[in-house]
């Protein structure tokens, strides 16, 4: 539900919605309260109010002002390329870092088979059905707010160590074809829109380098294509030139010099 201008009353953690009623032949307007917990103090003019239910029965509020104000973080002069993985690190930095990924859903798997297990015994639409049925929301649930959180700290980490970052392009349709549960646990996509995002907000300069750009194969020293690297080899020295590389760091490098020459 979304309420614009009128139907509602709002007064710091206190919202009075206004219900129309059919009443005895004509209309009945009742004024019903609702607190709410205020976690933040928001800024500007009220635009519109949306109120959400959830799988779990709870009711959310959102508001949404014309406050559009925020700090620039100061600029680093530095740059940063990433590689995607699904082996090593969920992320590979051009500078040698990598980072792990939680994978809440693959931690979560014994306790959401125990719960469908109970569900499918359970007759449906029993108060023990709801039950488990809500059980199993609040599950969902958790898992996709640890993601979530994981995601938005991450990119918000970036843009403030980086001016810019640049990344590559996926595959996901084939990458799910291959690996399927796995991929959608590391929400490959979902933390790309949050880093745009962010680096529209903090201006800082976002590049995605094309699907088709070569990145892992050749050496990110003297530019050798290595033909025979497979998926396996997650080390390899440079026949041409003698360096060893990290295959996922080597990645990252090219993908670092391929996005600093995207226009």
């Amino acid at each position: 539900m979304t309420l614009k201008q009128t139907g509602y009353k709002l007064t710091n953690n206190r919202i009075t919605l206004t219900f129309r009623k059919w009443d005895k032949g004509k209309w009945r307007f009742d004024k019903v309260p609702y607190t709410f917990h205020k976690h933040r103090q928001w800024h500007g003019t009220i635009r519109r109010i949306t109120i959400k239910r959830d799988a779990c029965g709870d009711y959310w509020i959102c508001i949404t002002t014309t406050y559009t104000e925020f700090k620039p973080l100061p600029a680093t002069g530095k740059s940063v390329g990433a590689d995607f993985g699904m082996k090593d690190a969920y992320l590979t930095l051009s500078t040698g870092e990598k980072v792990q990924h939680p994978q809440p859903l693959k931690h979560s798997l014994n306790k959401l088979r125990s719960l469908n297990k109970a569900l499918s015994r359970k007759i449906k639409g029993s108060n023990g059905w709801w039950r488990c049925v809500r059980q199993l929301a609040h599950l969902y649930r958790k898992i996709t707010n640890q993601r979530k959180d994981f995601h938005w700290q991450l990119a918000s980490k970036l843009c403030k160590r980086f001016d810019t970052i640049a990344i590559e392009t996926l595959n996901l349709d084939g990458m799910k074809r291959l690996w399927g549960r796995k991929v959608s646990d590391l929400g490959f996509y979902q933390f790309v829109e949050i880093l745009e995002y962010k680096c529209s907000k903090h201006k800082r300069f976002f590049k995605q380098v094309g699907q088709w750009t070569a990145t892992t194969k050749p050496c990110s020293d003297c530019g050798f294509h290595n033909q025979n690297l497979t998926l396996n080899d997650r080390q390899w020295t440079c026949p041409e030139c003698g360096s060893h590389h990290d295959r996922d760091i080597n990645a990252a490098i090219n993908i670092l010099r391929a996005g600093i020459a995207v226009p």
